[in-house]
């Protein structure tokens, strides 16, 4: 009982100090995109090896180098829960999330001929074929790094 009071001072505490100091500044708060999927066990492992590929060819350190996201997370659930796979991509704004092609920009950045990207493209969609999926969009209100 005495853990859930002292929490909920903690929660008062910090909420009065965003009142007295200032509201989160809009321009600035990044937005989170995130995808969930159900991908089956099978393909999981198949995924993994596309994820690191993808990370060896430097594409996720140029997307974030090159200023189209802020920050990419993925996460593969470790004991099998229905939702086992979430992609967060973390952009300055709203307008980021849309601005079209910007994939294929850091792909010609970093080298990577068509039929490689076709190869990786079609392993991809092998992997997310058919599956369930949901995506919703954030505001990220705070991170403690």
């Amino acid at each position: 009982m005495k853990k859930n009071a002292l929490l909920m001072v903690i929660v008062l505490m910090a909420g009065m100090c965003i009142t007295a100091f200032g509201q989160v500044n809009e321009d600035s708060t990044p937005w989170v995109y995130e995808s969930e999927y159900q991908v089956p066990w099978s393909r999981v492992d198949s995924l993994s090896k596309l994820i690191t590929m993808c990370d060896e060819l430097n594409f996720y350190e140029n997307a974030v180098e090159m200023g189209f996201v802020l920050d990419i997370r993925i996460y593969i659930h470790h004991t099998g829960g229905v939702w086992n796979v979430k992609v967060q991509w973390i952009y300055s704004s709203f307008e980021a999330i849309n601005e079209p092609g910007w994939g294929k920009k850091v792909w010609e950045a970093v080298g990577v001929d068509e039929e490689k990207i076709k190869e990786m493209d079609g392993g991809f969609n092998w992997v997310f074929n058919d599956v369930i999926h949901r995506d919703n969009i954030y505001r990220l209100l705070l991170s403690v790094d």
